[in-house]
């Protein structure tokens, strides 16, 4: 008999975990006899007295939304444990989640997963990284995992979806939850080409404490995991140390010493995170050959227009005023070199002046 209904029983009830859980599935192989048994015969049978009266006092009721979800649509799953659909790299964790509730498409689950996390304020070229390596490396059959959340997560998500790849969406929140709310969109359209993910109950909030347990499903799904942008003090690095803590590879993207969404990417280098400054680095640590491709090409190529002004532009904002004196050009001059630069995509207007686009689309 399928433990699905026992499973989500369990997963209503408040202090017990994917620990505690394994340990009663070793016990009972079907939960459903353990549900047949009273407190007493709980008790007797070596379960502690407080798990015991709160396994006989669940109302069996509160399980019947999740089955009507379930239910309700072709694209609503839910994963257990001995899923041919659950991944095989999330079952090596210290404590996989036993249930996953899914909305979308279930292959997803079933390819080469890179982890793509960062700063939920991003900077402008924090994003545009998260977009361009997230787009570039879903064309080799990659899936792209990420959190919903603001910032480098959403560019992740974007940049795959764009390329017509499949990302998958971890949640910390329940699967009808979506938050932020502006991702509702994001959301949806990750739905029709990838997958939304939550091992929380329909209708939880999202609290705090579901963050960190989120984030142990974004690095266990995946082989590595690529910070873009963190500062010291980031929940990406917090997901970061799990992915080691899980035997998972961690990469970095630096950026400029003054900036202080780079600072979390050099603390993770120095700790002997790989150093990433391309698209062929991530896929050599993914061990995924791509020589062959027609688009392996660097993402971008240096673009100069006649007046060469790009060299004096840098990757942090530049004002034209700086522009001018380090150019020696006129105002008219750099305007209208800037107006081309930026048609070829080499620079990029952004507030307070312009940024140097490394690469080129």
């Amino acid at each position: 008999m399928s433990n699905l209904q026992p499973l989500l029983a369990l997963n209503r009830m408040k202090k017990i975990g994917p620990r505690t859980v394994l340990k009663l599935q070793k016990r009972w192989p079907d939960l459903n006899l353990m549900f047949q048994l009273s407190g007493t015969e709980l008790e007797q049978a070596g379960m502690p007295p407080l798990l015991a009266q709160t396994i006989k006092n669940f109302d069996q009721d509160f399980i019947k939304a999740d089955l009507d979800w379930l239910n309700s649509s072709e694209n609503h799953h839910i994963v257990t444990w001995d899923s041919p659909y659950y991944p095989a790299l999330l079952k090596e964790i210290a404590d996989p989640p036993f249930i996953l509730y899914a909305k979308g498409e279930l292959s997803a689950l079933t390819q080469t997963s890179l982890a793509i996390v960062g700063s939920r304020n991003s900077s402008v070229t924090g994003n545009e990284n998260a977009r361009a390596f997230s787009n570039e490396i879903s064309r080799y059959g990659v899936t792209i995992v990420s959190g919903l959340a603001l910032g480098i997560d959403a560019h992740a998500h974007l940049g795959c979806l764009e390329a017509g790849g499949k990302t998958i969406a971890v949640l910390g929140t329940g699967i009808d939850c979506i938050y932020p709310r502006r991702h509702l969109k994001l959301a949806e359209q990750i739905t029709e080409n990838g997958l939304l993910l939550s091992e929380f109950p329909l209708k939880s909030p999202p609290i705090a404490g579901h963050f960190p347990l989120r984030n142990r499903i974004i690095s266990g799904l995946s082989l590595c995991i690529l910070v873009i942008e963190a500062a010291i003090k980031s929940g990406s690095l917090i997901t970061a140390r799990m992915a080691v803590e899980q035997n998972r590879d961690v990469l970095a993207i630096p950026g400029s010493i003054h900036n202080p969404l780079a600072r979390g990417c050099h603390h993770l280098l120095q700790q002997g995170a790989k150093l990433v400054t391309s698209v062929t680095d991530v896929l050599d640590e993914l061990k995924i050959e791509h020589h062959q491709i027609a688009s392996n090409k660097p993402i971008f190529s240096l673009a100069s227009g006649k007046e060469n002004l790009v060299k004096f532009i840098g990757f942090e904002t530049t004002a034209i005023d700086q522009i001018i004196v380090r150019s020696g050009y006129s105002m008219e001059q750099v305007t209208s070199g800037l107006a081309e630069l930026e048609l070829k995509g080499a620079v990029m207007a952004v507030p307070g002046g312009y940024i140097r686009c490394e690469y080129e689309r």
